[in-house]
C-alpha cells in the first residue's frame, strides 16, 4: 500500500513538474516569460462576446477582454515575447503598466456591425454608450480606436478579425480594485443594449 501511494505521488509531482515545464519558457534575451499557449489560455478566461440579430440577420458582434490584474500581467509577457524585449526592458515596461494600472482599468473591445454606421464607438456624437458595472458601481468608458494591423492585434487577442473594428476602453477605477469581483461591459443606445461577462464562468 505505501509503495502505491509512493508511486501515485511521484506520477502527481512529474505531472506537476511537466505542467511547469510547458506553461513558462525563457526568450532569447534572457527573460522568463508564461508559453504561448498559457497566454491565451488566460485571454478566453477573462474575455466574452455577445451577438446581435434582427431576424436571421446579425446586426452586432462584440468581443472583449478584461486588462485585470492577471490578463495585464499576461499580456505583458506576451509583448516581451513578440518584441523580443531584454530583462531592463520588460522591468520598465512592467513599471509603466503598473503606474496605469493605478490609474485606470482597460477593456479590449473586438467591434463588427454589417452597419458601418453602428461602427462609431471612437466619435463624439456615437450612438453607444460604454459602461463597465463592477459591485453594482457603474463607471463610463473613454474609447480609443486602435490604429494597428490586424495581424498585430491578434498578436494579443487572437479571436480579432480583420472585419472588425479594434478598440481600448479606459475607465476611471483602478485595475487592482475589481481583481476578484465580476464586471460587466454595457453597451447601450437607441440600437438596443448588449452585456458581456467577465469572471461569472
Amino acid at each position: 500500500m505505501r509503495q502505491l501511494a509512493a508511486l501515485l505521488m511521484s506520477f502527481l509531482l512529474c505531472i506537476l513538474l511537466l505542467n511547469a515545464c510547458v506553461s513558462s519558457t525563457v526568450t532569447k534575451s534572457g527573460v522568463n516569460i508564461m508559453s504561448e499557449s498559457s497566454y491565451e489560455a488566460i485571454v478566453d478566461k477573462w474575455s466574452d462576446h455577445v451577438e446581435d440579430y434582427n431576424g436571421l440577420n446579425n446586426t452586432v458582434t462584440i468581443m472583449a477582454t478584461l486588462l485585470n490584474t492577471e490578463m495585464a500581467m499576461a499580456q505583458l509577457d506576451q509583448n516581451a515575447r513578440v518584441f523580443q524585449w531584454d530583462q531592463i526592458t520588460f522591468d520598465n515596461e512592467k513599471k509603466k503598466l503598473e503606474n496605469n494600472m493605478s490609474l485606470q482599468t482597460d477593456v479590449f473591445v473586438s467591434f463588427y456591425s454589417p452597419e458601418r454606421k453602428w461602427d462609431d464607438l471612437y466619435k463624439s456624437k456615437t450612438l453607444w454608450k460604454v459602461f463597465l458595472d463592477v459591485n453594482g458601481q457603474r463607471y463610463e468608458g473613454k474609447v480609443t480606436k486602435i490604429k494597428l494591423l490586424p495581424r498585430e492585434v491578434q498578436n494579443l487577442y487572437h479571436y480579432h478579425t480583420a472585419f472588425a473594428t479594434p478598440y481600448m476602453i479606459s475607465f476611471p477605477l483602478s485595475t487592482q480594485s475589481l481583481d476578484n469581483k465580476p464586471a460587466r461591459l454595457i453597451f447601450t443606445g437607441a440600437i438596443g443594449s448588449l452585456t458581456l461577462n467577465f469572471g461569472n464562468k
